[in-house]
């Protein structure tokens, strides 16, 4: 039993994993690393803690130089606090209809704001969406990003040389069945509006996915040249935590957008 409580909670094993997973504490990180390399270049005396998350340490003293330091009750505060908005309408206004979306959010806001938060841990929440995928040309665009950014933040996950290629076109082929599926699926069903859909139209004329969000998943392509082609000529052995950390911060903006947006569908829906 006390082998299962301290997988669980493991509060003694620190905020973060040597690879940060894509979620509210990277920014976080990344603010205090700005902050300490900034106030070292204006001559304060800035000491590089133990614990720091470049080196891949994750024990219980703090990794932070510059912010407060993050303790347990503070992410389940965090956690809960979230939660609230989708609790609150649960409970006045219960609708089975829903139980699906709200299970989701609540994973959504324990994997943004945990502590110890495994990357992977986003498939609490990715896998019951896609369950309603379906449901509006909304859930259809949020569900087609945040599937895309689940499987990509996990990449680093499998970084053997003969793990590359399987994990690249598993990713490209799972894309490439959604945007063949649903554009099938919005040709052969009218729009909210009444009007049928074209199936001759493009994936951005259909409102499938908007320009920004196409830009935002084509911009992984550009994270991931730099990580295998150019980071290794530019600088080396040097800033080795660069790529992981450029994959995190990218892919939590991605998982930043999906919280506020299924925060605000239960808000203005249920």
């Amino acid at each position: 039993m006390q082998q299962l409580l301290s997988r669980l909670f493991p509060f003694g094993r620190g905020l973060f994993h040597a690879y940060w997973a894509p979620n509210f504490w990277v920014f976080y990180i990344v603010l205090d690393k700005i902050l300490a390399f900034l106030l070292r270049r204006l001559g304060f005396s800035i000491e590089i803690p133990e614990a720091s998350f470049t080196r891949g340490l994750v024990g219980d003293s703090s990794p932070f130089a510059v912010l407060p330091k993050v303790t347990p009750i503070t992410t389940f505060l965090l956690v809960i606090l979230a939660m609230t908005p989708c609790l609150v309408k649960a409970f006045a206004n219960p609708q089975p209809k829903h139980i699906i979306r709200w299970v989701a959010y609540a994973c959504s806001c324990g994997f943004m704001f945990g502590w110890h938060v495994h990357e992977k841990a986003s498939l609490h929440f990715t896998i019951p969406l896609a369950l309603i995928a379906m449901d509006s040309l909304d859930d259809i665009r949020h569900y087609f990003l945040l599937s895309i950014v689940s499987c990509y933040s996990m990449f680093p996950l499998l970084f053997e040389d003969q793990e590359y290629p399987i994990k690249v076109l598993l990713l490209l082929t799972y894309s490439a069945l959604m945007w063949v599926g649903f554009s099938t699926h919005f040709a052969a069903n009218p729009a909210p509006g009444g009007k049928k859909l074209d199936a001759s139209d493009s994936i951005v004329e259909k409102k499938f996915t908007g320009w920004i969000s196409l830009g935002y998943l084509l911009g992984m392509f550009a994270i991931e040249f730099w990580s295998r082609l150019f980071h290794h000529h530019v600088f080396g052995d040097r800033l080795p935590f660069l790529p992981l950390m450029m994959v995190s911060v990218y892919c939590g903006v991605g998982m930043m957008y999906s919280w506020i947006w299924q925060l605000s569908w239960i808000i203005r829906h249920t």
